[in-house]
């Protein structure tokens, strides 16, 4: 097979959260593996400034014609197999999926006239509530029990594939269904999935293995390589591509950032909406240095980029800082602790720093992919810690760290 003749293509908006979480990890983890196609943007939206990084990264950049993304995205690969006669196989991924394996195969299972999709873990009413009008029941035997009993499950959307005839024919199968928004459907999410069930109702979708778009519902296996990297797999086999989908998005578990933490702040450094180093503050946050002289602390310096800020509050914990963007805080006890725990924790919903380091008592600590991580030591007067989150510029993750005169769940004495 020709490399030349093959198009990975992602749609995406102009979201910068998105770009960061979703599309610089779709970009960085497809080009560690031996995938040599063509890597096509659909951008609905998109900055110049956006533009001009992918083109300057030599990523193909597609300016969509079509208003909405969901369903739009269907036609603008249809509309890229036209523009591009050279292409025989394309695939489109959501964009909250990224590699984990150096191997892409997903090309030798593609053949014939039908679409390519993965099954689903579950069956959810989104695949149903577009459906309006006097067929709706037809149309909703059709996307849950034909869909259900020719092909053993729900159909995901996340990600198809097929030969250009095959987009052909579905975007064609995606205009009919268009034509009868507000008699059939209505606009709302999920209606992209079913015009999919629909087309999977009429036999033209092919099921390719769960391991090329694969939700974690189906249980993710963690292993190491010879070189002690972590090696994502399932029952069937090494992952292909994970799906990051809303409910796991920012777990770290799972996240390229953190799994793949060195590579992602190299390589990613050119995608960077931002040139924002970190500097020293003109002026120290009043409300972290009265918490922290309150605990018994003494602040020595905060470094933050352009965009940083922090938020310090006590509680029955200790003394808390949330902090947002890339940063370093310096500071020293200015009494003797018995106990200082130190705990690192992330805000659901929202990304952790790709990489978080703790230095205290000359004891240094790396962190990546936890969720939380404590330390606890006795701490003299005079103790320094050295506090850094550490992420691409601009992409405003978060970190909470919490220092107490106790470990909440300790049952063993501090070291």
């Amino acid at each position: 097979m020709n490399p030349g003749e093959h198009a990975v293509c992602v749609a995406i908006n102009d979201n910068d959260r998105a770009w960061y979480e979703m599309l610089v990890p779709f970009i960085l983890s497809l080009r560690q593996g031996d995938y040599r196609g063509h890597i096509a943007v659909i951008g609905f939206g998109l900055s110049q400034r956006k533009i001009d990084i992918l083109r300057g990264q030599h990523v193909n950049v597609v300016l969509a014609e079509e208003p909405s993304l969901p369903v739009g995205r269907y036609l603008e690969v249809a509309r890229i197999c036209d523009l591009n006669p050279g292409l025989s196989k394309i695939a489109l991924y959501d964009a909250d999926i990224w590699f984990p394996s150096e191997t892409f195969d997903l090309f030798s299972l593609v053949e014939g006239h039908d679409i390519h999709v993965c099954k689903d873990a579950y069956l959810c009413d989104f695949v149903t509530d577009p459906l309006i009008g006097p067929l709706r029941q037809v149309h909703t035997q059709m996307v849950r029990d034909e869909v259900v009993h020719l092909y053993g499950s729900a159909l995901q959307a996340g990600l198809i594939a097929g030969t250009a005839q095959a987009w052909r024919d579905f975007a064609a199968h995606v205009r009919d269904c268009q034509s009868r928004v507000g008699t059939d459907f209505r606009v709302t999410y999920g209606l992209d999935t079913t015009f999919l069930h629909l087309w999977g109702a009429k036999e033209r979708v092919k099921l390719l293995p769960e391991t090329q778009n694969f939700v974690t519902k189906f249980g993710v296996k963690e292993g190491r390589d010879a070189h002690c990297r972590v090696v994502l797999s399932s029952a069937s086999g090494p992952i292909r591509g994970l799906h990051m989908t809303t409910d796991i998005r920012y777990l770290n578990s799972w996240r390229f950032h953190n799994i793949r933490d060195g590579h992602a702040l190299r390589a990613g450094q050119p995608f960077a909406l931002t040139e924002s180093l970190v500097a020293p503050l003109k002026a120290m946050p009043a409300q972290v240095e009265g918490a922290a002289t309150a605990m018994g602390f003494e602040i020595l310096s905060i470094d933050g980029e352009e965009g940083a800020h922090w938020h310090a509050f006590r509680d029955g914990d200790g003394f808390s800082i949330v902090g947002a963007g890339n940063h370093e805080i310096r500071f020293r006890t200015t009494r003797r602790f018995e106990s200082l725990a130190l705990t690192v924790m992330y805000l659901s919903g929202h990304p952790a720093p790709i990489r978080a380091r703790i230095v205290i008592a000359g004891q240094e600590i790396v962190i990546t992919r936890d969720l939380s991580r404590s330390v606890w030591l006795t701490a003299p007067h005079g103790t320094e810690v050295f506090l850094q989150s550490e992420s691409l510029p601009g992409q405003n993750c978060k970190i909470i760290w919490i220092l107490s005169e106790r470990h909440a769940l300790l049952q063993v004495a501090p070291t």
